[in-house]
This record gives C-alpha cells, sequence and structure tokens, in this order.
C-alpha cells in the first residue's frame, strides 16, 4: 500500500514494519480522528488466515489497558487487513538493547503491568504463547502494552498450529512449549521470568548457536543466577525470577495474580503510583545510540557488558556533556557519583587488572583504590609469583567503599589452555571476562566447565563450551570467518 491510499475508512500514512505473516502499515481514521495500526496480510494459506482471523476474534473482545486494542477487521480487494490501536512509543526490545541492564524498579514495574495483561487474558482462558520483547510496547505516555495474539491459544478451542511447527519464540519459549507438551498460563509467565531475566542483565538466559541448540537448552540446562551477573538485583527479585523460571510449571507461579503479589512487594507503592511517569521519562531519555548487542550474544558476554557500565558510562557521558555543556560533566563528576573499591590480597604483590585497564601494581596486603562511577566495575588480580589469577564483578556505590577480598586458585586446581585466535587482534572472554594471554598465549583456568567466545566487528562470533580438567594443558586453535 501506498501512502495517502485510502482503504476504506482509513487513509494510509506510511509502512512502519513488516513481519514474516504481516505488513505493518500505520493510518489515519478521519471519522474518529485517531492513528491506528493496519496489519496486512501477506502470502495467505488456509493456516495463515485461520491464524490471522482468529488474532482477530480473540483480540476483539479484550478491554485491557495494558493488551492493545483491535477495532476492525477487513476483508478488500482480496486481501485480509487487521486494525489495531497505534502505540506511539517503542517496543521493549529498543530499550533492552538500549538500556539493558536496567534498574531492578523499571524491569519489575514494566513485568508488573504485563502480568495485570496476562492477568485479564488468562481469566478468558487465552494464553498468549509468544510473549517476546518485539511483542512489548512502552507509549510515550507510560502505557505497557502487550500485542500480537496471532498464535495465542484459546483453550475452549482446538489448538491450531501450522503443520510441523512447534509456534512461538526459541528464547522465550517455556521447557513445556520447547518440547511440544500442553500449555497452561504458567507458559505466558517463565516468558516473563525471561524478559525480567534480560532487562535486569541485558542477555537471555539461554543462549546457543541453532534454535535447536536452544530449545535443549530451555529444556535440561541451567542458567546462570541473574545476581552473579548483576549484583544489585534484590534478593526477593531473585526469588521471583527463580520461580518464574522452574523448568516444572507446577512448581511456577499458579496464575497472573500470585506474580503481582509478589512482584508488588518488590516495588515501592510511591514508585508505583508514579509509573506512568517514570516509563515515559525512560523511553524520553533513551539513548538510541548506544551500542547494542544481537540475540545470539553469549551468556558469558554480558559479564563483560556489565562490568563495563562504570567506563563507558564514563566515555559516552562526557562525549554527550561536553557536547550540552560544561555543568553536565561537573555533575557526572561530582562526588556523589563516585566510590571506592577497597582489595584485601593474600600476597603483598599483586597486579591489578579494572575495566580491562592496567593499574598500578599494588605492594601490600591492603590498597584502597579510585575514584570510581559508580555502578558495576570488573577486577582481575594476579600473582606474578604463582601466575594464577582471580577475577570479580562488584557493583560501586556512590560515596561507599567496596570490598573485595582476592582468593587466589592454588595451582593444583587449575588447567593450562594454551590458545592460538586468527585474526590476533580479536577480543577473547572466558566466563564472561575478557581474558589476556600471557606472552606464551597461555591462560590458567580453573578445573570445570568454562564459556569461551572470541569475537571481532566484521566476523561471526565463535562461542564453545568445554571442561577443563586440573592440572592439564589444553591446546586450542580458533579462526574467525567474516561476515
Amino acid at each position: 500500500m501506498q501512502n495517502d491510499e485510502k482503504l476504506g475508512s482509513y487513509k494510509i500514512s506510511g509502512k512502519i514494519g513488516e513481519g514474516g505473516m504481516a505488513e505493518i502499515y500505520k493510518a489515519y481514521q478521519p471519522a474518529l480522528k485517531r492513528h491506528v495500526v493496519i496489519k496486512k496480510l501477506k502470502d495467505p494459506n488456509r493456516e495463515i488466515i485461520a491464524r490471522f482471523k482468529k488474532e482477530a476474534l480473540l483480540s476483539a473482545s479484550f478491554s485491557q489497558e495494558n493488551v492493545v486494542a483491535i477495532y476492525d477487521f477487513l476483508y478488500m480487494n482480496r486481501a485480509y487487513y487487521l486494525v489495531m490501536e497505534y502505540v506511539d512509543g517503542e517496543d521493549l526490545r529498543a530499550l533492552i538493547d538500549c538500556s539493558a541492564p536496567m534498574s531492578t524498579s523499571l524491569a519489575a514495574m514494566i513485568i508488573l503491568e504485563l502480568a495485570h495483561g496476562l492477568e485479564y487474558t488468562h481469566n478468558q482462558s487465552i494464553i498468549h504463547r509468544d510473549i517476546k520483547p518485539s511483542n512489548v510496547l512502552i507509549s510515550k505516555e507510560g502505557n505497557v502494552k502487550l500485542i500480537d495474539f496471532g498464535v495465542a491459544k484459546d483453550d475452549t478451542n482446538v489448538r491450531l498450529t501450522m503443520t510441523g511447527l512447534i509456534v512461538g519464540t526459541p528464547s522465550y519459549m517455556s521447557p513445556e512449549q520447547a518440547h511440544g507438551d500442553p500449555l497452561g498460563p504458567q507458559s505466558d509467565l517463565y516468558a516473563l521470568g525471561i524478559l525480567l531475566y534480560e532487562m535486569l542483565t541485558g542477555i537471555k538466559p539461554f543462549y546457543g548457536q541453532n534454535n535447536t541448540e536452544i530449545l535443549a537448552k530451555v529444556v535440561r540446562s541451567k542458567y546462570t543466577p541473574p545476581h552473579r551477573i548483576n549484583p544489585e538485583i534484590s534478593l526477593r527479585l531473585r526469588r521471583v525470577i527463580k520461580k518464574l523460571l522452574k523448568k516444572d510449571m507446577r512448581s511456577r507461579y499458579k496464575n497472573a495474580a500470585a506474580l503481582i503479589h509478589d512482584l508488588e512487594k518488590c516495588v515501592s507503592w510511591q514508585t508505583r503510583s508514579r509509573k506512568k511517569e517514570l516509563f515515559a521519562r525512560v523511553l524520553d531519555n533513551m539513548d538510541k545510540t548506544a551500542i547494542t548487542h544481537s540475540d545470539d550474544t553469549l551468556k558469558a558476554a554480558i559479564l563483560e557488558n556489565t562490568s563495563s557500565w562504570g567506563w563507558n558510562a564514563l566515555r559516552y557521558s562526557l562525549v554527550a556533556a561536553l557536547l550540552i555543556s560544561g555543568w553536565a560533566i561537573f555533575k557526572q563528576f561530582s562526588k556523589k557519583e563516585l566510590g571506592y573499591i577497597k582489595v584485601e590480597n593474600p600476597v603483598k604483590k599483586m597486579e591489578l587488572v579494572i575495566d580491562n585497564k592496567k593499574v598500578k601494581p599494588v605492594l601490600s596486603r591492603s590498597a584502597l583504590l579510585g575514584p570510581f562511577l559508580k555502578g558495576g566495575h570488573y577486577l582481575q588480580a594476579s600473582d606474578p609469583a604463582s601466575n594464577s589469577t582471580f577475577v570479580a564483578k562488584t557493583t560501586v556505590n556512590a560515596n561507599d567503599t567496596t570490598l573485595i577480598k582476592v582468593e587466589l586458585p592454588k595451582n593444583h586446581t587449575l588447567a593450562l589452555l594454551n590458545i592460538s585466535i586468527e585474526p590476533t587482534i580479536a577480543e577473547l572472554l572466558i566466563d564472561g571476562f575478557v581474558a589476556s594471554p600471557d606472552e606464551n598465549n597461555t591462560i590458567q583456568l580453573k578445573a570445570g566447565w568454562h564459556e569461551i567466545e572470541i569475537r571481532k566487528t566484521g566476523y561471526e562470533p565463535i562461542k564453545d563450551k568445554r571442561f577443563f580438567r586440573a592440572a592439564e594443558t589444553y591446546i586450542m586453535e580458533y579462526k574467525l570467518t567474516k561476515k
């Protein structure tokens, strides 16, 4: 459809997107003086048409602030159209890419809004089945809305799926959905757990080279506890995530109301009462120029991302401040924004790297370092005498000192990795931390499983997971290929 083209009583403003099933247009309805979104079904077959009609029928009855409204269903010029509410804002995918890891209160409030929407749809026996960031919209007015019920299941009817297809998005599927088992409201709540985890850490709990690997991990694998990635996550919120992501759906929240009850304990009523104002402010301040990460980002990589909060925030804020005014620079570096790290060492001489930058060697068993910008920081401590290394992710609070006790592994517990990478200037991450081999291209590792990622701009990343035995040497060669 072309701009200014008319479709019934609607005037097309322009194309705003395209999915696998439909083209998305923004339009204007003069009679009611409102903007709308029109989904045009493309390349229809019987099953696709059935799903499209089903979305219209299921959604037409919705009347809840956290679920997008459906206005009309049209069949014109041998094409099917769905007319729905226009939400002027961004989807959650954009917000995660620009802002994750988010503050705990913001992430919890977004999930709380979605839980209210699911409470409404679940009470009508409707399971969404495809909750993911791109299906969550946040408006400039501060409203959070769930969209796209095209693969939703009405429990009162026969299951509708395309032949041979597990409907949904692998990274956000529940174990029972990945396994092809019957679904329930807990399946949608599991997806909320994935969203909450991703908002708070910047990554999904399960990753893989392809959908088959992701689905296998969803069904069988454990995820890294989110507080290991983001220590600022409260104990209450950790418990909510843990319950949402139980493999057995019977161990999850029985319904959205139970989830709402627990989430409300994680956010003060004062904050909840200002939710729309806060959502709108976050959207208004969203930095769309921020560095984003692909959907295939390895779980370990986020540890580097969170560890770079401090320095990256410092660099970007400096650029913005210089462009805006000197006052912003003063504010960024005021004492209210800075804190210190105190390191306690088991040995007298220790070499330190903080946020991938070498600092002056510590020549005593205790040292005060800083100041550092408040937020997440990554510390690597090495003992040249024993050639052993300690790594930690920590959070610096403003006007406070964070204590880190360095615990060096004993040599007999270590494995030795001799690694060769082409091109040599590629970035190496082990268990999420940037690793720097010595002059002999070797790295000492604790015995056990380790996740390896090698990446370089313009090349396909390599992701590997290996088990290393103590007191053994491993020789590995990796070669990146251009995209």
